[in-house]
């Protein structure tokens, strides 16, 4: 976009640093990025639900390998 739809159009500026419409965008670009599947932070997408169904695969595994060398 040329400088003539800046003009018409306006810009959008940044709000500035330490306001609370500056903290309450940089919350909601946290959050955004901190639900992405390839976050750098994965402790903080992960509730408590993913870690029972965690758990729980990891006992079915668990015995059902001890079940294969038992019963073989």
């Amino acid at each position: 976009m040329g400088k003539s739809g800046m003009k018409r159009k306006g810009r959008s500026h940044l709000p500035k640093a330490g306001t609370r419409p500056a903290n309450e965008q940089l919350l909601h670009h946290e959050r955004a990025g901190a639900a992405h599947p390839f976050s750098s932070d994965p402790s903080r997408r992960v509730g408590t639900s993913y870690s029972i169904v965690a758990v729980a695969v990891a006992i079915l595994v668990v015995v059902g390998i001890i079940g294969i060398i038992v019963f073989t």
